[in-house]
């Protein structure tokens, strides 16, 4: 707040009387920086009595850790005549530290200062607060991320070897031993099987939230297509139908991406009625400051209760005799689109289908897109 203009270095009584009743803390100032008048809101803040700051000096009020910076914005005080604002961490009179928001103004006719103060004590302290346990929440995810890889990795080797022994029985005995042990083995083998696709998924999982991310030009049509590819047997088998429309070239992280699409487009030709064909649209469109892509079937769909649900870990809506999977993929879609700065959401209702739309950010102007030929 700037002082009344009619407060002068040596203010009379009925002029002392109007700067108290200003409830900011207020106070004037030499050119040098020491303080000509200090009414009661700065003095009570700061824990002095009356009078008690007059002819202090900034510099004097100042952190011992702070008082070389005080010392230099005092020397911009006298051309400060457009205002100066500045945070300066200070003493209470009991010795306490607290940081004051200060916004200088120079009257040069009068070579005067007019000063006000706000107190950043409390906010600076929440942020630091905020600070810390941001940095603690990053290194807790850091170390857990770290630990389901390494975990996962060293369970890899053992399941291998005991997946193949059991495999191995199977294809060696089947029929030489009774419908029990046979029974058995299938379960054993079907547990391997399961144990070792979740590994596998807890794995990919680890590794989309660590390494640094290789931000380049990417052909989005080349990833559909290549993830499509991989996928051939499952299309085939299914009879599934996949239209990509036009793709742009986005700038962002091809692994990550190939990833993304792998999993959104094994999800919509998964989760399909049983004796329907599916029927999958890869489109994407233009936003302000990003592309949103849409993978959209003619599945089963999501019910709306069940859609805050369906991106955490494990969260499955049907029992693994239905439909198979960890409960891992989509959960694996939200962290790669959340890492690279996009957003995840679903449309549609359960039995018309599923829309799964996803944004990446593209700071650079709208781009042709590409065709998928």
């Amino acid at each position: 707040m700037t002082l009344p203009q009619t407060l002068d270095a040596q203010p009379d009584n009925a002029e002392s009387k109007v700067f108290e009743r200003f409830t900011a803390m207020l106070c004037t100032a030499a050119f040098d920086g020491r303080f000509l008048e200090v009414n009661s809101a700065l003095e009570v803040a700061l824990g002095y009595e009356p009078g008690q700051l007059t002819g202090h000096s900034f510099a004097e009020l100042a952190h011992p850790g702070d008082r070389g910076n005080a010392a230099a914005l005092m020397a911009e005080f006298p051309q400060a005549s457009a205002g100066l604002s500045f945070d300066l961490r200070c003493l209470r009179k009991d010795g306490s530290s607290c940081w004051m928001a200060w916004t200088v103004r120079a009257d040069m006719a009068q070579e005067i200062l007019y000063c006000s103060a706000r107190d950043l004590t409390e906010s600076r302290d929440h942020a630091t607060v905020v600070t810390k346990l941001l940095a603690e929440l990053e290194r807790s995810n850091s170390d857990l991320a770290q630990f389901a890889y390494v975990a996962s990795h060293d369970l890899s080797e053992p399941l291998r070897m005991v997946s193949s022994y059991v495999q191995l029985l199977a294809d060696r005995y089947r029929g030489q031993l009774d419908d029990d042990a046979d029974e058995f083995i299938a379960f054993a083998v079907d547990g391997a099987t399961r144990m070792k696709v979740l590994i596998d998924d807890l794995l990919a999982y680890s590794r989309a939230g660590t390494g640094v991310l290789v931000r380049r030009r990417v052909d989005c049509t080349a990833l559909v297509r290549s993830a499509l590819a991989d996928l051939d047997r499952v299309i085939v088998d299914s009879g599934a139908t996949v239209v990509v429309d036009e793709l742009p070239v986005i700038e962002g992280d091809s692994g990550q991406l190939a990833l993304l699409l792998q999993n959104l487009l094994s999800n919509a030709l998964k989760f399909v009625p049983p004796d329907v064909s599916p029927v999958i649209r890869v489109s994407a469109a233009r936003d302000i400051d990003a592309w949103q892509f849409t993978v959209e079937d003619n599945g089963i769909g999501i019910a709306e209760l069940h859609r805050d649900r369906i991106f955490l870990m494990f969260k499955r809506l049907h029992g693994r005799s239905e439909y198979p999977g960890t409960g891992i993929g989509l959960a694996l879609c939200h962290k790669i689109v959340t890492r690279l700065g996009g957003r995840i959401w679903l449309d549609g209702d359960a039995g018309h289908g599923s829309a799964f739309h996803f944004t990446v950010p593209d700071g650079e102007p709208a781009k042709e897109l590409i065709p998928s030929g």
